[in-house]
């Protein structure tokens, strides 16, 4: 049987960032983000694709003024590795600007020149 080109299966994302950096002082936080956020939420990419979510992930820490921080950097190298470019990005972050505000974009460009500009790089 041919599978349908809509049809998406779904690959368990594994996440280890919660127990290596706080599972000696918060173990159940740990557990929560690697498990419950990336093993089960991040996981149901048959639902919606690491693609979109890194896109809405993103979008979210640019509007609740994170846009500066590790959170979204990292967030940022995440959508590049699930293949959002860095003119998707770009324009992601134009067009974010007139709803999330111009100040919280503007510093979200200095996460998007850290991901997505190679290392030693012209800046």
């Amino acid at each position: 049987m041919e599978q349908n080109n809509n049809e998406r299966k779904a690959v368990k994302v594994v996440q280890t960032a919660g127990r290596d950096m706080l599972g000696e002082i918060a173990p159940e936080f740990a557990r929560l983000n690697d498990d419950v956020l990336f093993g089960e939420v991040w996981s149901r990419n048959d639902k919606l694709s690491l693609r979109d979510r890194s896109m809405v992930t993103v979008a979210t820490l640019v509007a609740k003024g994170m846009g500066d921080t590790f959170a979204c950097q990292y967030q940022m190298q995440e959508a590049k590795k699930n293949g959002v470019t860095k003119e998707e990005m770009a324009e992601i972050l134009t067009h974010q600007a007139f709803y999330a505000g111009w100040p919280n974009v503007w510093a979200a460009f200095n996460s998007m020149k850290k991901a997505y500009v190679e290392e030693g790089a012209a800046k």
